[in-house]
C-alpha cells in the first residue's frame, strides 16, 4: 500500500476508534503505528481527540510519545502540553533523548517555557536541567550525551566488544578516543575499526586530526562542518577539551530546516514565532508590522522625490509608463542577488576575505549582463513609444543603472549585515526593496530632469 492512501487509512481507523471511545482498539493501533504517521493525524483530530490519543500514548507508550510530540507543529505542541497534568509531562520528557526534550522545550513560546520549567521538578531531569544552561542556537544546546568513548589504550577486540555490550546506544557513528585525562584526542570509524587487528590499539588507528566544535559553537556553523566534511556526528567538546556529547545527523537536519525557516521568514520582514502564535491574529500581525512600517516609511520618502520631480517633468508624460517597468525590474535583480547571497552566507560558501570579493565580481559581472539586455530591450521599445531617440536614452540608461544598483546592494548589503554581526536574511527583504525604489526614483527622474528640453516638444 502506497505512503498517502496508508496514512489516509490509518486516519480513518484512528478518528473511528477515538470517537466510539474504543480505548482498546486505539491503543493497539497506536502501538502498531510508527510515530511520525501518528503525528501526521493529529490536525485532524479536535483538541479533545489529540489529548485522548496523547494521554494514551504517555501511559502505555511513553517512547512514542515524545517521538509524536516532537513531530508536532508548535502550535499543536502547546495545545497538547498546556493541557497535560505535569506529571505526565515529566514522564514524556523523561523518555525522550536529551537532545529531543531540549528541541521541544526551546520551540515552545518563552510564557509556557517558565510555566512547564516550573511544574515539571528538573531535579529528576538533571541533563536537560544541564543542557538548558547552555545558549540558545548552541551545540552545548543541541548536542546528544549518548556516545561511545574509549582509553586509547583500549585494544581492538575490546573495543568492538564496547560496542556489542552499548547496544541501547542509537547513535554510534564513531568510536571517539581519549586520554587518561579524558580529553579528546582522536576518532575513529566502525568500518576502521572492523578492519584493524585485534591486537593493536586505538591509539594506534585513530584519527588525530579531527573535525569538532566547543559547546558554544552556533548550531550553523556545526551543520555546515558537518556538510562540508560529509561527517555523521559531530563531537563537541567543553573549555578543557573533555567530551561533552556529539551532534547527530538527525539534529544537524533539522538545524539546517530549522535556519532555512528562520533566513524565509526574515526575509519577508517576520519571524517563525507565526508558527507558534498562528491562531492570534493581534500577535502575528506585531511580528510583520515594524519592517511593513520601515517600508512604508521609505515609499513615503521615494513619493516625497517623486513629487520633487513633478514641476520638472510633469509634460514628459510618457515617461509615468516606464516607472512600474524600471521600478519592478530594480526589485527583482535586488531580490533575486541578495537571496542568493543569504543563502551562501548560510551554507558557507562564502565568508570574509577573499571568497567575498570574488563573489561580489561574479554578482557584479551577472548584473552587468542582466542590466545590459534589459536595458537595451526596453529602450529600443520607449524609443518607438515615444516617437523619439531622447526616449529611449532616457529609459534604457535609467534601467541600467538602477539595475547594476540593484545588483551590488542586493550583494553588499548582507554582506555588511554579517559583518556587523546581525543576520543577513533581515537585510534581504524590506530593507533591499526600499533602498532600490529610493535610489530608483532618483536615477530615474534625475536622467528624465538632465533631458528635459530633448523631452517635452
Amino acid at each position: 500500500m502506497n505512503g498517502p492512501r496508508r496514512n489516509e487509512l490509518i486516519g480513518e481507523t484512528l478518528r473511528r476508534f477515538v470517537r466510539r471511545g474504543a480505548k482498546a482498539h486505539l491503543s493497539k493501533l497506536l502501538g502498531k503505528t510508527r510515530p511520525e504517521d501518528v503525528a501526521l493525524q493529529f490536525p485532524r483530530l479536535t483538541p479533545a481527540e489529540q489529548l485522548e490519543v496523547f494521554e494514551i500514548l504517555v501511559e502505555e507508550y511513553p517512547d512514542s510519545a515524545g517521538a509524536v510530540l516532537v513531530e508536532l507543529e508548535p502550535q499543536q505542541q502547546q495545545a497538547v502540553l498546556e493541557a497535560l497534568a505535569p506529571q505526565k509531562i515529566a514522564r514524556v520528557l523523561s523518555h525522550m533523548s536529551v537532545d529531543d526534550a531540549v528541541s521541544l522545550v526551546d520551540s515552545l513560546p518563552p510564557e509556557l517555557q517558565e510555566k512547564l520549567l516550573e511544574i515539571v521538578d528538573l531535579r529528576d531531569l538533571a541533563e536537560l536541567q544541564t543542557h538548558l544552561t547552555f545558549g540558545d542556537d548552541t551545540a552545548g544546546r543541541l548536542m546528544d550525551t549518548g556516545y561511545l568513548a574509549l582509553h586509547e589504550e583500549t585494544t581492538i577486540a575490546e573495543s568492538i566488544a564496547e560496542v556489542q555490550r552499548s547496544s541501547e546506544l542509537d547513535n554510534v557513528f564513531y568510536l571517539y578516543v581519549v586520554d587518561t585525562e579524558n580529553h579528546l584526542v582522536g576518532v575513529t570509524s566502525l568500518r576502521q575499526l572492523l578492519l584493524s587487528r585485534p591486537e593493536k590499539t586505538l591509539g594506534e588507528v585513530m584519527t588525530r586530526s579531527l573535525i569538532k566544535v566547543h559547546t558554544d559553537t552556533d548550531q550553523e556553523e556545526v551543520a555546515q562542518l558537518a556538510a562540508r566534511y560529509s561527517l555523521l556526528a559531530v563531537p563537541v567538546t567543553d573549555d578543557s577539551n573533555h567530551l561533552a556529547g556529539i551532534v547527530t545527523l538527525d539534529d544537524i537536519i533539522d538545524v539546517v530546516e530549522e535556519e532555512a525557516d528562520e533566513d524565509f521568514y526574515k526575509m519577508v520582514g517576520t519571524t517563525d514565532d507565526e508558527l507558534v502564535y498562528q491562531d492570534r491574529s493581534f500577535k502575528v500581525a506585531g511580528f510583520r508590522l515594524p519592517w511593513l512600517l520601515i517600508n512604508m516609511a521609505g515609499l513615503l520618502l521615494a513619493g516625497a522625490l517623486l513629487g520633487f520631480f513633478e514641476v520638472t517633468w510633469k509634460e514628459a508624460v510618457l515617461l509615468v509608463t516606464f516607472v512600474p517597468v524600471v521600478m519592478g525590474m530594480g526589485g527583482n535583480i535586488g531580490s533575486q542577488t541578495s537571496t542568493i547571497t543569504v543563502r551562501a552566507l548560510a551554507t558557507g560558501r562564502i565568508v570574509m576575505g577573499e571568497s567575498v570579493r570574488r563573489f561580489l565580481w561574479q554578482q557584479f559581472k551577472v548584473g552587468t549582463v542582466l542590466a545590459v539586455v534589459c536595458s537595451v530591450l526596453i529602450g529600443v521599445g520607449a524609443m518607438i513609444w515615444g516617437a523619439s531617440p531622447a526616449y529611449g536614452l532616457v529609459v534604457g540608461l535609467s534601467l541600467f543603472l538602477v539595475l547594476m544598483l540593484a545588483a551590488v546592494n542586493g550583494a553588499v548589503i548582507p554582506i555588511v549585515f554579517e559583518r556587523l554581526g546581525v543576520d543577513p536574511a533581515v537585510a534581504a527583504g524590506p530593507l533591499v526593496t526600499t533602498s532600490n525604489d529610493i535610489t530608483g526614483i532618483l536615477i530615474y527622474f534625475g536622467l528624465a530632469s538632465m533631458f528635459i528640453e530633448f523631452l517635452v516638444k
